[in-house]
């Protein structure tokens, strides 16, 4: 039985993966579709009870609206689903009171920009998950002699070695051009908008009030939940504005029912706390985005070298030896 499973153990292990990700992708595949049949014949309206600029720790504003006209919160948690987020192109067009379109789904309203990011992300995850299953098949299919001998009839043993080389070389410095693509436009805003805190010229000072706190509470094991204070202010001569910002632990517990704040007066609804404490950094340090981005650098770092290194033996392995004269 040892012997069977020394032998046998990795293709079944392997089998076992691959139609559990079958079942997996059909399964999310058809959630996926019956939740777009329900959207689709479910279209509604809902009020907007305010506008909101939404704020995390470290990124610069994203534009929502609150549509519930009680709401039990004014801050936005994953618990919270009275508010949503829409382009500022449409945050600039509608106004309290007014009506925006959308559909409704496992009791949750959804706009039509909202649907497209989940579809994005989910043909998206669809994708990544299939590379297992459409590499295995290929594997055994390439298993199969009429396949092997095609692939044979295609060119010489040469050159399939050095399409397969650069083959490698495009995978591979495929996956850093991906992370570093993600990375620039998934935290693009993080740059810019750390940028714009340590180095912008167009900044005003301001008094906010705190009208509500709230935690969105992570269940992960280091615990790191998001803090955010819901805040008005007043802009010199505009009207008064409302932003849930995302602080750090000390800052949250720090003001209770004003907050100094600075703003971008070319944009005020960029909003950024007056005083950063030595607590405040290292909190910053700890957060997920810091982490993910840091180690994001570091998995590029190795690759190179990994790279780097392959490609030296590489060159030592076609240089020619030397023989001594006798």
């Amino acid at each position: 039985m040892k012997q069977k499973w020394e032998k046998h153990g990795l293709k079944f292990i392997a089998f076992a993966a691959f139609i559990f990700l079958i079942i997996v992708n059909y399964g999310n595949w058809q959630e996926h579709q019956e939740f777009m049949e329900e959207v689709s014949q479910h279209p509604t309206e809902k009020q907007i009870f305010r506008k909101y600029v939404v704020l995390d720790l470290l990124q610069g504003p994203h534009f929502s609206v609150q549509l519930a006209a009680l709401p039990e919160s004014s801050v936005p948690t994953k618990y919270n689903s009275s508010i949503i987020r829409i382009d500022q192109e449409l945050f600039e067009q509608v106004d309290v009171g007014d009506a925006i379109a959308g559909y409704s789904a496992d009791g949750k309203f959804y706009t039509e920009e909202l649907l497209k990011e989940e579809e994005r992300w989910f043909y998206l995850l669809l994708t990544f998950f299939s590379l297992y299953p459409v590499g295995y098949l290929v594997y055994w299919f390439m298993k199969i002699n009429s396949i092997q001998q095609f692939v044979r009839q295609i060119g010489k043993r040469s050159f399939i070695n050095k399409t397969g080389n650069l083959l490698f070389s495009f995978i591979f410095f495929g996956i850093i051009g991906i992370i570093l693509l993600f990375s620039l436009t998934e935290w693009k805003n993080v740059w810019e908008n750390g940028y714009e805190k340590f180095f912008g010229t167009h900044h005003a000072e301001a008094t906010a009030l705190i009208i509500d706190r709230d935690v969105d509470w992570n269940s992960s094991l280091h615990g790191d939940h998001e803090y955010y204070l819901s805040l008005m202010y007043k802009p010199d001569n505009q009207d008064s504005i409302f932003i849930a910002k995302g602080v750090t632990w000390h800052t949250y517990h720090k003001y209770q029912k004003e907050m100094p704040i600075i703003y971008n007066t070319e944009n005020p609804y960029q909003v950024f706390a007056k005083e950063i404490d030595p607590q405040d950094i290292f909190f910053i340090l700890a957060a997920d985005t810091v982490t993910i981005i840091t180690v994001s650098i570091i998995l590029v770092i190795l690759l190179s070298v990994l790279m780097y290194l392959l490609w030296k033996r590489g060159q030592k392995g076609r240089s020619p030896t030397k023989r001594t004269k006798v």
